[in-house]
């Protein structure tokens, strides 16, 4: 089992973990008299040269001499589920196990031999470097998915694996955008450094971030891919029965304020079209909802017994990553919201269920009894004591609830003084479902100084479960659900941005998922560290930039006191 994981790079001088470790495998492989041998490449997952005992050395040593470290970590227990397999079909003779690793901490903290078999001897062969002093960039991501024209946060995590404070220089490089970050890391620390930025235009953009004269053991983790999509602005669909023209009405005030929000998010003056086009009406029982997708969250208000069709399709989406608030403050609401729970399955594990009551009408003079302060929305409001700022909103309408045994309740995000859930937010699929549980026509909040802020901040929350890092670990499995706007009969075309091209061009399948209402791309060994995209006619629609875990730039390997005693167990071992 030879060891090819990212950290097998280490070293200096042209002398590395990996380069020991080939000639140690060669060594192994020396032509024996009546020898039969297998090799095991241990990375994410296991590639085995052969998948049994051959005689053919040459060609074992060939595969060693090809073999080049790749940039993902190493998944022992995989390597020997393998290893076990191919020495349980070996008949008579002695059997050896050879593990040649840096036995990397990360990795292999949590190896074990039961599956080996009890005859066989075990051989544990060290690769591992004297210097593990290694500055790298851990992890690259927004704070949220850009949204064109708006600021977002950039952060990239830098960890300095050393005894001595490093001053760091990082480039990024994402066309258009380019930026410097600089810090001073003290030892055995992660920094991360933050530069708050906008995008000008709509779509995929790529790029690395970079350490510049970073001078340690292990330069393939200095640099680090970036994908990222930027979005266009924010669209709300606002589904009631109610009329546009009924003023004041519930569905009229989130409407009103859902404006003033996405006029307030702008960086330059808005054009009023453009802002009127970003909250668009839809009436249930008139409108076609397949007809009126493109939008990134969905809110119901009044909005009548909605059909199975309707239902549906807005289970989809959530599960394809868009929002939905749903205020509540009828009987048919905990209908509608029970039938949803339904298709949804386990997906959808609410912390409350609404109670239909017929006393729904009494509930009145209501008031916020505990609120969580220091979580969205109403971290918005800035006040360590929310409950204080709104005392004077008093509520009327909704339903009581009850507690489910599915959800959790930390989900709950406040409470009304009758001790039914005023909101909480419950993830689903991909995408976030929030429930606030009033009537705002009766209500008085939504003419109350803390409405508009809770409400904006309740919408930017909800587009929080979607990608804010496309960036998977290489070697390993990738299953995405692509947007709503691709369907089963866009062709698409693969292609590599940059980095190491996949064996065999396989880039895996894109295929429809009827249970998801998607095409779902599934590739099962993505290379890196790389820029892989998805291609319509019109140009990339979606991307994945690929590197090995953040954890793989900590250098530190098991102690021979913990692969001679701990994991032995009874079994005598060689080091």
């Amino acid at each position: 089992v030879l060891d090819v994981s990212q950290s097998m790079a280490t070293g200096s001088g042209g002398v590395t973990s990996w380069t020991s470790g080939v000639a140690s495998a060669l060594q192994y492989l020396d032509n024996s008299s009546g020898m039969q041998a297998a090799v095991i490449f241990a990375g994410a997952k296991a590639q085995p040269v052969f998948d049994r005992l051959s005689p053919n050395l040459g060609a074992l040593r060939e595969a060693v001499k090809q073999a080049r470290p790749k940039a993902e970590r190493a998944e022992p227990r995989d390597a020997l589920e393998k290893a076990a397999k191919i020495l349980d079909q070996a008949e008579g003779g002695t059997k050896e196990l050879v593990i040649i690793s840096d036995f990397q901490r990360s990795s292999w903290g949590t190896l074990l031999l039961d599956l080996i078999p009890s005859d066989t001897q075990v051989q544990f062969h060290s690769v591992a470097g004297v210097d593990k002093d290694n500055v790298a960039i851990t992890e690259v991501r927004f704070a949220s998915e850009p949204v064109v024209g708006q600021l977002v946060l950039l952060e990239v995590d830098v960890a300095n694996h050393s005894e001595r404070e490093v001053k760091v220089r990082c480039r990024i490089d994402l066309n258009p955008l380019q930026r410097t970050l600089e810090a001073t890391l003290p030892p055995q620390s992660v920094r991360t450094l933050t530069e708050t930025v906008s995008f000008d235009q709509v779509g995929w953009m790529s790029g690395w971030a970079k350490l510049e004269s970073n001078l340690d053991v292990l330069p393939d983790d200095d640099e680090r891919p970036i994908a990222i999509r930027v979005l266009p602005p924010t669209r709300v669909l606002l589904i009631s029965k109610q009329n546009a023209t009924e003023i004041p009405s519930s569905s009229f005030y989130l409407q009103q304020a859902l404006s003033i929000a996405f006029a307030g998010q702008e960086l330059d003056s808005a054009d009023e079209s453009d802002l009127s086009d970003r909250v668009k009406r839809f009436h249930p029982a008139r409108d076609n909802l397949r007809d009126a997708l493109a939008c990134d969250v969905f809110v119901l208000d009044h909005p009548g017994q909605l059909s199975e069709e309707t239902l549906k399709t807005l289970a989809a989406q959530l599960k394809r990553g868009k929002g939905l608030l749903y205020v509540t403050s009828e009987l048919v609401d905990a209908v509608n919201l029970k039938q949803l729970a339904e298709i949804l399955g386990g997906e959808f594990q609410p912390p409350v269920e609404l109670v239909p009551d017929s006393k729904a009408n009494m509930r009145k003079d209501l008031f916020v009894r505990q609120a969580k302060s220091r979580e969205a929305p109403f971290s918005a409001l800035g006040s360590a004591n929310v409950v204080d700022l709104l005392k004077p909103v008093r509520f009327h309408g909704g339903l009581a609830t009850r507690a489910t045994s599915e959800g959790l309740r930390d989900q709950v995000l406040a409470e009304l003084s009758d001790t039914s859930a005023l909101l909480y937010v419950s993830g689903v699929g991909a995408g976030q479902i929030a429930i606030l549980n009033t009537d705002l026509a009766r209500s008085n909040w939504a003419v109350q100084p803390t409405f508009l802020p809770v409400v904006s901040e309740l919408i930017n929350a909800l587009l929080s479960g979607r990608g804010r890092n496309h960036c998977v670990p290489s070697g390993e499995t990738l299953v995405t659900i692509l947007p709503s706007t691709v369907s089963d009969k866009v062709s698409l075309s693969p292609r590599t941005v940059e980095g190491p091209p996949p064996a065999d061009s396989n880039y895996g399948t894109w295929e429809w998922v009827a249970n998801q209402g998607a095409v779902v791309w599934n590739w099962r060994e993505p290379p890196g560290a790389g820029i892989y995209s998805l291609d319509d006619s019109s140009g990339a629609v979606w991307m994945i930039a690929t590197a090995a875990p953040g954890m793989e730039a900590d250098l530190n390997a098991l102690d021979k006191s913990v692969l001679t005693e701990r994991v032995s167990g009874t079994r005598t071992i060689g080091y």
